[in-house]
């Protein structure tokens, strides 16, 4: 199946790691160490439908199509975890209106985050807020 994305956020100067998941039914953060330990990232998900953290070489497939020297952040629009679960009668979030896919690349561990709101992320301490 063919992946078609998105890139939401382009390539940071060192490698991302993520370093932190943190859930709750109303929100799900993961922190990524964006460059030793100066730089950090929040990426913030409301009222999740759910999420996946994978080992990066348990999606060996797909690293033709994502790198991390194209980006971290992705919108995955088909062709990816989410329609591979809709194949699943009993998956009843396929019905869910609005519902997308997100992938974070990280330099060991991936996140796959169904959801039907755009993160929020956060750089370093400072505070520095973006909407997707």
């Amino acid at each position: 199946m063919k992946i078609e994305f998105k890139i939401i956020e382009g390539p940071l100067e060192s490698k991302p790691e993520i370093v932190r998941v943190e859930f709750d039914p109303q929100r799900l953060t993961v922190e990524l160490d964006a460059s030793g330990h100066s730089s950090m990232i929040s990426v913030v998900f409301d009222y999740p439908t759910g999420f996946r953290v994978l080992d990066e070489g348990d999606l060996l497939e797909f690293w033709d199509t994502f790198s991390l020297k194209d980006g971290w952040l992705y919108e995955i629009v088909s062709g990816g975890w989410l329609d591979l679960e809709s194949k699943r009668s009993g998956f009843m979030s396929q019905h869910l209106n609005g519902i997308r896919e997100y992938l974070i690349v990280g330099i060991s561990e991936c996140i796959s985050v169904l959801t039907t709101t755009p993160p929020t992320f956060f750089r370093d301490s400072l505070g520095d807020r973006k909407d997707r």
